[in-house]
């Protein structure tokens, strides 16, 4: 995944899932790095095992409607437009 053990170690100690508080799985990129996505924290969003899964199953807008919580940081990290938040 290209991240040091060191920083895998320091995600897992200290972030919780933004739906439901349990700890984070590996750190989900808002723009994947395919699409050309940083690993930039303003680009990075925590989520559990189930809720990552769960973003990358149903897309992003889909995720981002079901959990408005989160709409707000996935419209900051990527162009309204393109992810078609309204």
């Amino acid at each position: 995944n290209g991240y040091s053990q060191e920083y895998t170690a320091f995600w897992l100690r200290n972030w919780h899932c933004t739906i439901c508080g349990n700890i984070s799985d590996a750190p989900h990129h808002v723009v994947t790095r395919g699409a050309g996505g940083t690993d930039n924290s303003k680009n990075l969003l925590a989520l559990c095992t189930t809720h990552h899964t769960e973003i990358g199953q149903i897309g992003v807008q889909t995720f981002a409607n079901k959990y408005p919580v989160v709409k707000h940081w996935i419209a900051l990290a990527i162009d309204r437009e393109h992810v078609g938040l309204s």
